[in-house]
Protein backbone atom coordinates (compact mmCIF):
# COMPACT_ATOMS: atom_id res chain seq x y z
CA UNK A 1 0.00 0.00 0.00
CA UNK A 2 2.61 2.70 1.12
CA UNK A 3 4.74 1.64 -2.13
CA UNK A 4 1.47 2.21 -4.32
CA UNK A 5 1.55 5.60 -2.36
CA UNK A 6 4.98 6.23 -3.40
CA UNK A 7 5.01 5.51 -6.88
CA UNK A 8 1.67 7.35 -8.02
CA UNK A 9 3.46 10.49 -5.94
CA UNK A 10 6.25 10.14 -7.44
CA UNK A 11 8.62 10.21 -4.46
CA UNK A 12 10.52 7.22 -5.60
CA UNK A 13 11.71 8.92 -8.30
CA UNK A 14 12.69 11.66 -5.98
CA UNK A 15 14.69 9.76 -3.46
CA UNK A 16 16.49 8.01 -6.24
CA UNK A 17 19.15 10.31 -7.21
CA UNK A 18 20.42 11.23 -3.37
CA UNK A 19 20.22 7.14 -2.92
CA UNK A 20 22.24 7.24 -6.34
CA UNK A 21 24.71 9.96 -5.22
CA UNK A 22 24.92 7.48 -1.91
CA UNK A 23 26.06 4.85 -3.36
CA UNK A 24 28.67 6.41 -6.06
CA UNK A 25 29.91 7.70 -2.95
CA UNK A 26 30.10 4.73 -0.68
CA UNK A 27 32.06 2.90 -4.24
CA UNK A 28 34.19 6.00 -4.51
CA UNK A 29 35.67 6.47 -0.91
CA UNK A 30 38.00 3.51 -1.04
CA UNK A 31 39.53 4.26 -4.18
CA UNK A 32 40.34 7.28 -3.01
CA UNK A 33 41.71 6.69 -0.06
CA UNK A 34 43.99 4.24 -2.30
CA UNK A 35 45.05 6.67 -4.47
CA UNK A 36 45.75 9.61 -1.28
CA UNK A 37 47.44 6.22 0.05
CA UNK A 38 49.96 5.44 -3.05
CA UNK A 39 51.01 9.26 -3.20
CA UNK A 40 52.71 9.28 0.36
CA UNK A 41 55.90 8.24 1.36
CA UNK A 42 57.21 7.09 5.23
CA UNK A 43 61.23 8.05 5.65
CA UNK A 44 63.23 7.34 8.29
CA UNK A 45 66.45 8.77 8.26
CA UNK A 46 69.35 9.02 10.98
CA UNK A 47 67.94 11.91 12.52
CA UNK A 48 64.50 12.18 11.81
CA UNK A 49 61.12 10.43 10.55
CA UNK A 50 59.72 11.86 7.41
CA UNK A 51 56.09 11.97 5.57
CA UNK A 52 56.38 12.62 2.08
CA UNK A 53 53.22 12.86 0.18
CA UNK A 54 52.49 14.49 -3.32
CA UNK A 55 48.51 14.00 -3.40
CA UNK A 56 46.44 15.94 -5.69
CA UNK A 57 49.58 17.85 -7.17
CA UNK A 58 50.08 19.47 -3.34
CA UNK A 59 53.76 18.57 -2.20
CA UNK A 60 54.07 18.16 1.78
CA UNK A 61 56.60 17.43 3.84
CA UNK A 62 56.27 16.71 7.38
CA UNK A 63 58.76 15.73 9.45
CA UNK A 64 59.66 14.80 13.31
CA UNK A 65 63.17 14.68 15.18
CA UNK A 66 63.86 12.00 17.11
CA UNK A 67 63.63 14.38 20.34
CA UNK A 68 60.25 15.74 19.87
CA UNK A 69 59.08 11.52 19.53
CA UNK A 70 57.49 9.93 22.81
CA UNK A 71 59.89 7.77 24.62
CA UNK A 72 57.79 4.34 23.86
CA UNK A 73 56.32 3.91 20.27
CA UNK A 74 52.72 2.68 19.86
CA UNK A 75 50.88 0.54 17.43
CA UNK A 76 47.62 -0.22 16.66
CA UNK A 77 46.33 -2.99 14.81
CA UNK A 78 43.78 -2.49 12.15
CA UNK A 79 43.86 -6.22 10.81
CA UNK A 80 45.18 -7.71 7.88
CA UNK A 81 48.89 -7.35 8.69
CA UNK A 82 48.46 -3.34 8.86
CA UNK A 83 48.57 -1.15 11.72
CA UNK A 84 49.54 2.62 12.95
CA UNK A 85 52.54 3.17 14.54
CA UNK A 86 52.14 6.03 16.34
CA UNK A 87 55.18 8.15 17.86
CA UNK A 88 54.80 11.27 18.58
CA UNK A 89 51.84 13.27 21.01
CA UNK A 90 50.26 16.34 21.32
CA UNK A 91 49.93 17.20 17.71
CA UNK A 92 47.52 19.10 15.74
CA UNK A 93 44.20 16.95 15.03
CA UNK A 94 44.02 18.66 11.61
CA UNK A 95 47.04 16.67 9.94
CA UNK A 96 46.03 13.58 7.82
CA UNK A 97 48.45 11.41 10.32
CA UNK A 98 47.08 12.31 13.64
CA UNK A 99 44.43 11.03 15.25
CA UNK A 100 41.34 12.34 17.29
CA UNK A 101 43.71 12.53 20.03
CA UNK A 102 46.75 14.19 18.81
CA UNK A 103 48.82 10.70 18.40
CA UNK A 104 51.06 10.91 14.89
CA UNK A 105 52.56 8.72 13.05
CA UNK A 106 52.47 6.48 9.74
CA UNK A 107 49.64 5.26 9.05
CA UNK A 108 48.19 2.15 7.27
CA UNK A 109 52.05 0.91 7.01
CA UNK A 110 52.30 -3.12 6.55
CA UNK A 111 54.12 -5.43 9.51
CA UNK A 112 54.31 -2.27 11.43
CA UNK A 113 56.13 -3.96 14.80
CA UNK A 114 59.30 -4.54 12.02
CA UNK A 115 58.66 -0.61 10.98
CA UNK A 116 58.99 0.18 15.00
CA UNK A 117 62.04 -1.94 14.97
CA UNK A 118 64.03 -0.49 11.89
CA UNK A 119 62.28 3.44 13.64
CA UNK A 120 64.22 2.38 17.16
CA UNK A 121 66.99 1.53 15.86
CA UNK A 122 67.99 4.56 13.64
CA UNK A 123 66.89 6.56 17.21
CA UNK A 124 69.56 4.34 19.25
CA UNK A 125 72.06 5.24 16.34
CA UNK A 126 72.79 1.42 14.76
CA UNK A 127 71.60 2.81 11.56
CA UNK A 128 72.81 -0.04 9.04
CA UNK A 129 75.02 1.86 6.12
CA UNK A 130 74.44 0.78 2.67
CA UNK A 131 77.90 -1.36 2.07
CA UNK A 132 78.47 1.85 -0.80
CA UNK A 133 79.31 3.97 1.98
Amino acid sequence: MLTAVAVRNDWIDQAAQPLMMLGVAMVAAPLVMLLHDLQTLYVITDRRALILRTAWGRRTVSQTPFRAMDTAFEILDIGGGTGHLNFASGRSTRSPDTDYTGRYGFRCVRNAPRIRGILEGARAGKVRRSPAQ
